[in-house]
């Protein structure tokens, strides 16, 4: 099935064009915080920003899978949206009022509703639709955070030439207010899916979500081989920041190239994104998962350390544009196989993969900068390489688990070994 099948599909249409619109308002929010936060705090507080919005997902993910859990609805997500019109609305006045302690505290506030929000709604979007409609599903919802990377922030930039940076803020607030009132809806008019016969009377959530909150090591024992590319994409996103941060210092100290320059690589990795997101939805990755998954992140790997030996505009630009190509490949089928675990697996996979990604974003931060501002070249190689050597060891390790002996019920209530 296309996107433009599934957008025939009023629910999904609501929650699609709700979420675009949401994710274009976190980018602004993310630029007007960051250029306030310079203007008059200094590059500290940037810093600052940056950590105290991960704390909330790194311990709500940790330890209250239970909250979570009841958070997995469309009603619950409604009102989480509704006390993120209030936080973001006031960030202007209370920047002015109660400088930048205040703002550090309400950064916590959105940091906590991201993170209830972010794993809930991965959660539910692949009960919206039929088994076999899992993974386009998962590519839609994808296209929207590869076209607001795009072009979120030059909406931005043109809207900062017209308006102050606190007006972002505003419209960001309009933006939850949107979501609110399409998650509510969602929530009372959703039709539930025939093989949901468990879902409550407004197709909301499956109760069982609510009901049962797992530990991520259980679930992660049942599914080994998520748990395999789990491990591979916190390596891979780790060093992923050596081309987010490597990029400029690249162009700057070796190609001799100025912001034009870096414009043009942007552009380049929003198209690939766009171009990858779209071959993606439709076609599965060659072989079963996990092991076509684990060679992707093994040529994201190899396209990474390629920009060691990239001595111009031209080639970065390809390398830059190639390697984005793979970003939507790899995303969409981590999510899809959890798509398809039930309501409460899925939802905790969901969390700890939230969890993996801001453990992954903040330590590489820390640790990196230093080393692409010293030695880029050698960052690039040595970061590429090892990403395609963790890519490599997981694919062996996908196979070994592909040949181990599971247990099958019988439906005369006898186990028997069979292989996977």
């Amino acid at each position: 099935m296309s996107y433009v099948s599934l957008l025939r599909q009023r629910p999904v249409l609501v929650l699609w064009l709700a979420e675009t619109l949401s994710v274009f308002g976190d980018r602004f929010f993310t630029l007007a915080l960051a250029w306030t936060a310079w203007q008059r705090s200094g590059a500290v507080a940037m810093g600052l920003v940056v950590v105290v919005e991960s704390v909330p997902h790194l311990l709500i993910g940790a330890f209250g899978r239970k909250l979570i859990a009841r958070f997995a609805a469309f009603r619950a997500l409604a009102a989480v949206e509704a006390v993120q019109v209030v936080i973001v609305g006031a960030m202007p006045w209370l920047w002015h009022s109660l400088g930048l302690t205040g703002v550090l505290v309400v950064i916590i506030l959105v940091g906590t509703c991201d993170a209830l929000t972010g794993p809930s709604l991965s959660t539910l979007v692949p009960g919206m639709v039929a088994k076999d409609q899992v993974r386009q599903v998962t590519g839609l919802m994808d296209i929207s955070n590869r076209l607001t990377w795009f072009l979120g922030p030059g909406s931005a930039a043109v809207l900062l030439a017209f308006m102050p940076a606190e007006k972002l803020f505003l419209l960001d607030a309009s933006t939850f207010a949107v979501s609110a009132v399409a998650f509510a809806w969602l929530g009372r008019h959703m039709a539930p899916q025939p093989e949901k016969a468990a879902q409550t009377p407004g197709g909301d959530a499956d109760p069982g979500i609510e009901r049962e909150a797992p530990r991520a090591f259980a679930v992660l024992r049942a599914n080994p081989r998520i748990g395999c590319a789990l491990a591979l994409s916190g390596v891979g996103e780790f060093f992923s920041t050596v081309l987010t941060i490597g990029i400029p210092i690249w162009l700057t100290s070796q190609v001799h190239a100025g912001a034009g320059a870096y414009a043009v690589v942007l552009s380049a990795m929003g198209i690939g994104a766009v171009v990858g997101n779209l071959l993606t939805g439709n076609v599965s990755l060659p072989g079963r998962f996990p092991g076509g998954y684990c060679l992707a992140w093994t040529a994201r790997g190899l396209l990474l350390a390629a920009f060691a030996f990239s001595s111009s505009l031209y080639e970065v630009a390809v390398i830059a544009a190639t390697a984005s190509a793979l970003v939507p490949l790899t995303s969409i089928s981590l999510n899809a196989e959890i798509g398809l675990l039930p309501g409460p697996e899925r939802l905790r996979l969901f969390t700890a993969d939230s969890v993996k990604l801001h453990v992954a974003s903040m330590s590489s931060m820390l640790l990196l900068p230093v080393l692409l501002e010293r030695a880029p070249r050698a960052s690039f190689a040595a970061g590429g390489a090892l990403t395609a050597a963790a890519g490599l060891v997981a694919w062996v390790a996908a196979r070994a688990l592909a040949r181990r002996p599971t247990a099958v019920e019988q439906a005369d209530g006898g186990v028997e070994l069979a292989r996977r």
